[in-house]
């Protein structure tokens, strides 16, 4: 066999064996066992992985699915199987509230995630689009639906959820943009803050940097220190913190520390929020409430919207009142009475700054306050009771040792409040009348230099006291209560300066004794130097100037006006050269340079400058208010507010002018304390007889009378024993019931508020 015929057989043998191969490969019997698939059809529809575990994968076992390995008799999908297949629509839960901020894994269980069960929290489930609220979430809960059904439950504090429920469940609903949490301050900027754009809320970065900055730079400020941190604190963390104290904080923080690019306005939304959540439920007063319009009204006056402040006043009064914080609660642990304690008189010091002494804008009364005066900082950080003073000092005795500087400075404060209205009373009597301005003045005075002579050595002021508290929290009230008490000073003597803004009329002062008007007008402007020489050691600390509210550099606009009134009208009396007005005029300018990040700081800077230049001019524009005609009885010039006065800048006009408020008697007033700082005795005219007021007529129409007290004051709570696990909120969302008993025996009497007797034409003929 020669090749060729070689090659002919084995491409026939090939052939053949192809052929036979594919004979054998169309027989079913002759196949391989084809493997089977690791994922079933609903994995594969997903397009997620499956963990191809027989009769049913995890993840058609968690989400209810018909998994296809369910069916043995068909392991294998084909194509069609797969086409023919519908996916049951199912939403995953969001995380709780509690799990998304720390942004911690959550099972997604109801009522209770496994996260929250085990730490023994309350889970909250933030609302969605398809939930339709707050009160339809809940309403679909108690009617038994189930958990694929419903895809969250409130966002709210239990207590709020609580308090929703109680109103119709249905009147209090949370819009959605509350829930996002896609804060940029990068993205923020005036132009953004639109009602229209959609509010984000804070972020966890932001949250955190405004707890750190507050509490170490602004809660030191009296008006913020009704605030427990540790109490605050453990409250967030356990998912209850309040919506609107908390954008409150934030807003407070932003405006008064730089946190970032575009937070101070984002913390402008954050209050305009804050404020339209809490007056939108204004049927369910509480102290947080309460908390944070004080933050609020700060924010507002800080911001220079000062008649916004003027308003919410008047509600958190109502607020405070309603719920009786102005009475000691004997049921309550020790750190909530001292935190509502701290918050009533921060309301109370709110109210003074805008009434400025105009008795027909007082909310707060001194005699409405039945409850004890604030303990001493450690005492309150550290939940250690203390039993304090009420407000109204006795006047022979010195303060203990461990009074408190916020009890100082709420106590001084009250003495300013005494002397504004006392002038206001004053500026409002005829000028027949005012021979008995002496007394009254001598009065007001002797108890000035009897609160500083009753202070403890450790709060007298000197420079190595000023120098120990250089790094110390305390250092902000220390300044203040020095500042303040010769602000009151010149508050008092102010208005014997001839041709001042805020002084009597020529034709007054003449009216009484030229040694005693020249004696206060040098008292006046030796305070004011006095205040200038704190200023001088203030800066030279080596700290710098802690955050002060508009305070101080309110208080350092009123020096700068009273030294240069004074070198332009008695050069010869203050002894003072124009470089020397001018270096005290620069140090006021760089007190008030320390706020001037704000709108109200910004506008008492630009007030100074132009004090500044023209204050030794001798063209300067006269500082005197032009006397209005008035008929009838001749009475003093209307008298126009400080600068610090908020009522200044609210757009309300009085056309008439102040009425006449009666002066007080000086029989009327309370003992004056003995001592006094001054050299000198206060002078005062023998040639003319006081002239003694009828109570009836005179002091009937008085809505305040500071120097005789009314009403004691209820005996002082003793802290209770055996409490622990003491919290500064305990007790903050009780609400308000008009059949409350009073803690001081004043409840309200329900009967007339929950009857239509009101409103019968016999009702004001019916017995009260």
């Amino acid at each position: 066999m020669d090749i060729e015929d070689m090659s002919v057989q084995m491409v026939a043998a090939d052939t053949a064996a192809e052929v036979a191969a594919d004979v054998a490969a169309a027989d079913p019997t002759n196949r391989p066992p084809k493997k089977s698939s690791q994922t079933c059809i609903p994995c594969r529809v997903r397009k997620v992985r499956c963990d191809g575990r027989r009769d049913m994968c995890q993840n058609c076992e968690r989400l209810g699915f018909t998994c296809s390995f369910q069916d043995a008799a068909s392991p294998n999908q084909d194509a069609e199987s797969l086409s023919n297949f519908t996916l049951p629509r199912r939403r995953v839960r969001l995380a709780c509230a509690n799990c998304h901020s720390r942004k911690a894994r959550c099972s997604g269980e109801t009522p209770k995630c496994a996260r929250c069960q085990a730490q023994n929290i309350e889970c909250v489930y933030k609302p969605t689009k398809r939930s339709g609220g707050v009160s339809s979430a809940v309403q679909q809960t108690h009617q038994g639906a189930t958990d694929s059904e419903i895809e969250s439950v409130s966002s709210e504090p239990p207590e709020k959820r609580i308090m929703t429920s109680k109103d119709n469940q249905g009147s209090h609903h949370i819009s959605q943009g509350h829930d996002q949490h896609n804060y940029d301050p990068n993205g923020v900027s005036a132009s953004t803050a639109s009602n229209l754009e959609p509010f984000t809320f804070p972020d966890e970065a932001l949250i955190q940097r405004t707890f750190n900055n507050f509490f170490r730079h602004i809660h030191h400020v009296p008006i913020f220190s009704f605030l427990h941190r540790a109490s605050l604190m453990q409250r967030y963390h356990a998912g209850m913190m309040d919506k609107a104290l908390l954008l409150a904080l934030v807003g407070v923080t932003t405006l008064l520390m730089d946190l970032g690019p575009g937070t101070r306005e984002y913390g402008t939304r954050c209050i305009d929020e804050c404020q339209t959540m809490v007056l939108q439920d204004l049927e369910n007063p509480s102290t947080i409430k309460t908390q944070t319009l004080i933050l609020i009204m700060k924010h507002r006056m800080l911001s220079r919207k000062f008649t916004t402040a003027f308003m919410l006043a008047a509600t958190a009064t109502r607020f405070a009142y309603a719920l009786r914080l102005n009475y000691e609660n004997p049921n309550l642990c020790f750190l909530a009475r001292e935190s509502r304690r701290r918050l009533m008189w921060a309301l109370m010091t709110i109210d003074s700054a805008i009434n400025g002494g105009c008795s027909d804008f007082i909310l707060m009364p001194s005699e409405s306050m039945h409850i004890q005066l604030p303990c001493t900082e450690r005492n309150f950080e550290f939940d250690l009771p203390q039993v304090t003073e009420y407000l109204r000092p006795v006047p022979t005795r010195p303060f203990p040792d461990d009074v408190g500087s916020l009890a100082l400075h709420v106590r001084l404060l009250w003495m300013r409040s005494r002397v504004l209205y006392c002038t206001k009373n004053v500026m409002g009597m005829p000028e027949s009348e005012l021979a008995q301005l002496p007394e009254l003045v001598k009065v007001l005075s002797e108890e000035l230099a009897g609160f500083n002579d009753h202070l403890p050595s450790s709060f007298k002021f000197s420079e190595s006291n000023l120098q120990l508290r250089a790094y110390s929290p305390r250092l902000c009230v220390y300044i203040m209560i020095h500042v303040w008490w010769r602000q009151c000073y010149c508050d008092l003597y102010r208005m014997f300066l001839v041709g001042f803004k805020e002084a009597l009329s020529q034709s007054g002062l003449s009216r009484l004794d030229p040694q005693f008007v020249s004696y206060c007008a040098r008292q006046c402007y030796e305070h004011a130097l006095a205040m200038s020489d704190i200023f001088k050691l203030v800066l030279a600390l080596d700290g710098g100037l802690p955050i002060t509210d508009l305070d101080l550099p309110g208080c350092a606009y009123q020096c700068a006006r009273i030294v240069y009134f004074a070198y332009q009208t008695n050069q010869a009396e203050i002894g003072l050269t124009s470089n020397q007005v001018q270096e005290l005029g620069t140090r006021c300018l760089t007190i008030a340079k320390s706020m001037d990040h704000i709108p109200a700081g910004a506008a008492i800077v630009a007030d100074l400058e132009k004090l500044i230049a023209h204050g030794l001019s001798p063209n300067a524009p006269s500082t005197r208010a032009e006397s209005p005609q008035t008929g009838g009885a001749k009475l003093v010039p209307q008298h126009v507010p400080a600068r610090q006065n908020m009522m200044q800048h609210m757009p309300v006009v009085d056309e008439n002018g102040f009425a006449s408020m009666p002066i007080m008697s000086p029989s009327t007033h309370m003992s004056s304390p003995q001592g006094s700082s001054m050299s000198t005795p206060i002078p005062h005219p023998t040639n003319r007889p006081v002239v003694q007021h009828d109570r009836a007529s005179s002091l009937s129409g008085t809505p305040i009378n500071d120097f005789n007290m009314t009403k004691p004051n209820l005996p002082p709570v003793m802290p209770p024993d055996g409490i622990d696990n003491n919290n500064a909120f305990e007790g903050a969302m009780d609400g308000f019931d008009f059949n409350i008993e009073s803690f001081g025996n004043t409840g309200l009497e329900s009967t007339t508020w929950l009857s239509n007797d009101w409103l019968n034409n016999e009702y004001s003929q019916t017995t009260v």
